[in-house]
């Protein structure tokens, strides 16, 4: 047997069936008695709906509330290992439930203007379009020091990392 839903998610039956269950409308008085139970029968289920997404939204913000406790305590954990593995001056601290790491991220390029990168043809790059190649300019910083007119250079901090063991 096939079924297909309506508009408002309910199933269709084939009419086969309900003949096939001795169920016969004759008349429309009948029919449009069946169409209002339908209709309240719809209406139950959207009172159900209606009701989960209420109790779904509750323990959402249940759940947004305990972990964000949590969360503001994991942070403070964090920043407090990651203060400890700065001072001991390692990159890397393996201990018994995992390890600390520091790893050095490149310094960011922010292009502050870029027609003016753009005129130096040593740092664009062709595809189908002309665009700057950060990874160039980054080069010739590190290479000479000088930081071109239109770039500022924004130097990051190590990136501290954790992971825990099984």
């Amino acid at each position: 047997m096939e079924t297909s839903m309506n508009g408002n998610g309910s199933l269709l039956r084939p009419f086969d069936d309900f003949i096939s269950n001795g169920m016969e409308v004759q008349t429309m008085p009948d029919a449009d008695f069946y169409l209002g139970k339908i209709a309240e029968l719809d209406a139950e289920i959207d009172e159900i709906n209606n009701s989960a997404e209420l109790q779904i939204e509750r323990i959402n913000l249940w759940k947004e509330s305990r972990t964000g406790v949590i969360e503001r305590k994991k942070e403070y954990y964090l920043k407090v290992l990651h203060g400890y593995l700065i001072s001991t001056g390692k990159k890397t601290e393996k201990l018994v439930n995992g390890t600390l790491s520091l790893r050095k991220q490149q310094d960011e390029i922010i292009v502050e203007d870029k027609e003016a990168v753009l005129k130096d043809d040593r740092f664009t790059k062709e595809k189908v379009s002309v665009s700057i190649d950060k990874t160039a300019i980054r080069k010739y910083i590190q290479s000479t020091g000088e930081v071109l007119n239109g770039i500022s250079v924004n130097p990051r901090t190590a990136k501290f990392s954790y992971t825990l063991n099984p």
